[in-house]
């Protein structure tokens, strides 16, 4: 009875979490936890624990982003690796939300997350695990392991 309990009190904690939706200023789409800026127009609450509403991305891709959301972080200066990262994400059809690194205290943000150390980008955020710099290997066994699909 009492491990009936723990899951309908996990359940319930999951059901209240927050995922956001919104379309920037050139028509890409990003989801994240936080709320989006506040100048964007179009920004929908999303209910995590169950697959979002957005009917157009495949079910396996809509059920691995309500429990593994994907952060892209990326700076100015990041050109290269940056853009293989953002390409890679692309290729494999994952939403994602990006955020640009630039202030004292988004870089100290990112270095909490990255536990400490020098701070370099990109960085991947799948669900609670992070990674350091692109590296396509290690990118796709961390997305496989969350579920995402190979491919669109």
């Amino acid at each position: 009875m009492k491990g009936w309990l723990l899951l309908v009190l996990l359940c319930a904690g999951l059901a209240q979490a927050q995922t956001y939706r919104w379309i920037d200023k050139d028509g890409k789409v990003h989801y994240g936890d936080r709320p989006p800026p506040a100048a964007t127009a179009k920004a929908q609450e999303l209910k995590m624990g169950a697959p979002t509403a957005d009917k157009t991305l495949p079910y396996a891709v809509r059920q691995a982003m309500g429990m593994y959301p994907v952060t892209l972080y990326v700076s100015a200066e990041c050109a290269d690796a940056c853009r293989e990262g953002r390409d890679h994400l692309k290729r494999r059809g994952i939403p994602f939300s990006e955020k640009n690194v630039a202030t004292s205290e988004e870089i100290e943000a990112l270095r909490q997350l990255q536990g400490g150390g020098d701070v370099a980008v990109p960085v991947l955020r799948v669900g609670g695990k992070t990674l350091k710099g692109f590296q396509d290997a290690d990118w796709g066994r961390l997305l496989d392991a969350a579920g995402y699909p190979k491919a669109r």
